[in-house]
């Protein structure tokens, strides 16, 4: 017996010798559960065991945390003395807050402490104008913004009583994900006090952001939780500012006879003739960080592959991944029946212009923000148009293969 535990002893400390030879001279290790990191770490030369890289975090934040309405601000920056100097300060009112791009824009957000949550239904003869999978790219969200009306030069609502859509998948990938939801958050305060709307519908990134899921973040976040000893699930729980609000927003949303949905809605979804209220009681209950909620069960109506946040069939064919073939054309008229609407706008799958499908019933509104192209979708006296970054009207493109 003392012989086999020395070998198996001796195989086991071999194979952990082997193992960090390589991941010190190949320069890379294992990412394992919510980002922290085993093995040698080229980019941040240092040794790690389940802990995460020390990445240069400029400026992250604020996080505002909220205890007894007293809410404290959180933020990690750094300077040429040391990095991620990590900082707590009482915010009395009103928030400063820093951009991390090249001008490191400022602007200044008022809080508030209520958030209800929002209306699913809504009708209005204003312009309506939606962009999606924006993606923590605060300088994207400005420059299609202030191109179209939406926002002046300050950063100020400027659309009146129109009504902007945000169509899910606003965070991950960016290094601006705290700025430009702030920016949102501001936005949408200016809205309503001007008569029109800011609405946020909820996406597969949101629901990864809000789980504590890294898969898609941007490096210099793994800086800011080695630096502030929190994970993103923490960062971004309902004891945070953002966190709360986020967790207000809808996964399902009606305007007009439009119907607003990340993912899209799938044949298994639609059996079950879910209302838009139905849908959005599923959403306050499934987003809560406290509790054994299971999220990726088959079937589910949000967090399975074929749920809203996730399914790609009013886009794509999905057969090849064993996700099902593109939805049929009576497929998306049962859904225009059953939920009394004209048209679906959908975001999750990335197309080179903001363009229809299925005979004019599907709008994709994902585009690649992060190279420069970023559209929109605008619909103004019952009339849909692409707007671009110099604030042109332009028709439509029909989805290649479609009819």
């Amino acid at each position: 017996m003392k012989k086999f535990l020395y070998i198996v002893t001796t195989v086991i400390l071999i194979l952990f010798i082997s193992l960090a030879v390589v991941s010190r001279y190949s320069g890379t290790g294992i990412r394992v559960t919510d980002g922290r990191y085993l093995g040698y770490s080229e980019s941040t030369d240092e040794w790690l065991f389940i802990g995460y890289q020390n990445k240069r975090v400029e400026h992250d934040g604020p996080y505002v945390f909220v205890n007894s309405n007293k809410p404290l601000a959180l933020r990690v920056e750094s300077n040429e003395q040391s990095i991620n100097n990590v900082t707590k300060s009482p915010v009395h009112g009103e928030l400063l807050v820093t951009v991390d791009n090249k001008n490191q824009t400022q602007f200044k957000v008022p809080l508030r402490y209520s958030y209800p949550r929002s209306k699913l239904n809504y009708s209005t003869t204003e312009s309506v104008l939606a962009i999606s999978d924006i993606e923590g790219n605060f300088d994207a969200t400005v420059n299609i913004l202030a191109a179209n009306g939406v926002i002046d030069t300050s950063l100020n609502w400027s659309f009146g009583k129109g009504h902007l859509v945000l169509v899910g998948d606003m965070v991950d990938r960016g290094t601006n994900v705290v700025p430009t939801l702030w920016l949102l958050y501001k936005l949408e305060a200016e809205a309503r006090k001007a008569g029109g709307n800011l609405h946020y519908i909820l996406g597969n990134h949101e629901r990864y952001l809000l789980d504590g899921r890294t898969k898609s973040v941007a490096k210099k976040y793994f800086g800011t939780y080695r630096a502030t000893n929190m994970t993103q699930r923490q960062l971004w729980s309902e004891e945070t500012v953002l966190g709360r609000w986020l967790r207000t927003k809808p996964v399902l949303l009606k305007i007009n006879d439009v119907l607003y949905v990340h993912g899209g809605i799938s044949p298994e979804v639609l059996d079950k003739k879910p209302t838009l209220k139905f849908i959005d009681n599923l959403a306050k209950e499934s987003f809560v960080t406290t509790g054994t909620i299971v999220k990726n069960i088959e079937g589910h109506i949000l967090h399975s592959s074929e749920g809203l946040l996730f399914y790609r069939g009013l886009a794509k064919d999905m057969s090849h991944y064993g996700l099902g073939k593109k939805a049929s054309e009576s497929h998306i008229e049962q859904i225009l029946t059953i939920y009394d609407a004209k048209k679906i706008a959908i975001g999750h799958t990335l197309t080179n212009h903001i363009s229809f499908d299925f005979n004019d019933n599907v709008i994709r509104v994902d585009v690649d923000h992060a190279a420069g192209a970023s559209e929109a979708l605008l619909i103004e006296n019952h009339a849909v148009y692409r707007v671009d970054l110099k604030g042109q009207k332009l028709p439509l493109i029909q989805i290649e293969g479609s009819e």
